[in-house]
């Protein structure tokens, strides 16, 4: 009888978490968009959906805690699983606090688009050999979408190896996460090329809020690639449950 029980809350607690990561998953997904359409309804909808995802995670931590203490004594793979939850829904909930933050900082630039925003760009004399094209503020806008849809398949494969429970999936998230780090370097690069002297300073005689925007395009920059670790350090979390060993030591969360 006590085994049937401990199974329903085991099973509970696995769809909570995965009805977190859903919620998650929409909140990061919505906030990509809104960085390609500046639609100010989907920022709200997005730093709305926080209340939510925090409520959630703090239910799912409850669920796990109250096993521990109920479900005694545990071992194994339960007692792993039930340690590793809290941690879990924890980067979970940092996710969204990262897609809301991105939310937040599109909210405060939108009055600082101007009609003269093309004119920040470098020139191509300023890029490295080998590229074909000049930096300017919308393919930096392009390269961010592009992070954030790396980020975003990374949040849906750590979901997926969490509800199949494939330790297998969750180690080779540890190797997409290089193309994230690939991307956020790509980004910065191109965010610190705007911000010399040679760039900021003839475009601020165009656009007085040019330099502002590239500040919180850097920021955005950092809590998408923040985003990514999160996942790594689900997966983890996940190995550990399944496998019994740790192979590497979490990111710690900022």
């Amino acid at each position: 009888m006590a085994r049937t029980i401990l199974d329903a809350q085991l099973h509970e607690i696995s769809t909570e978490t995965i009805k977190l990561g859903n919620l998650v998953a929409t909140a990061l997904s919505q906030v990509l968009q809104a960085l390609q359409s500046r639609d100010q309804a989907l920022y709200s909808q997005v730093i709305e959906s926080d209340k939510a995802i925090d409520i959630l995670r703090f239910e799912v931590e409850q669920l796990a805690f109250r096993s521990l203490m109920l479900q005694q004594p545990l071992g194994g793979r339960d007692l792993r699983f039930l340690t590793s939850i809290p941690k879990i829904a924890s980067h979970l909930e940092r996710i969204g606090d990262n897609a809301t933050g991105i939310a937040k900082l599109l909210l405060l630039m939108a009055p600082l688009h101007t009609l003269n925003t093309n004119h920040f760009q470098s020139s191509p004399s300023a890029q490295k050999p080998l590229s074909d094209h000049t930096i300017t503020e919308d393919s930096i806008v392009s390269k961010l979408f592009d992070l954030g849809q790396e980020v975003y398949l990374l949040l849906q494969g750590t979901m997926h190896a969490f509800e199949q429970n494939d330790a297998h999936a969750a180690r080779k998230i540890w190797q997409e996460d290089d193309m994230v780090d690939v991307r956020y370097h790509l980004v910065r690069y191109d965010l610190m090329t705007m911000l010399t002297s040679i760039h900021a300073v003839p475009a601020l005689k165009h656009d007085s809020h040019a330099l502002q925007r590239m500040t919180y395009w850097l920021w955005i920059a950092h809590k998408l690639e923040r985003a990514g670790d999160h996942c790594t350090n689900i997966c983890e979390h996940i190995a550990f449950f399944i496998e019994r060993v740790m192979t590497i030591q979490p990111i710690k969360a900022e």
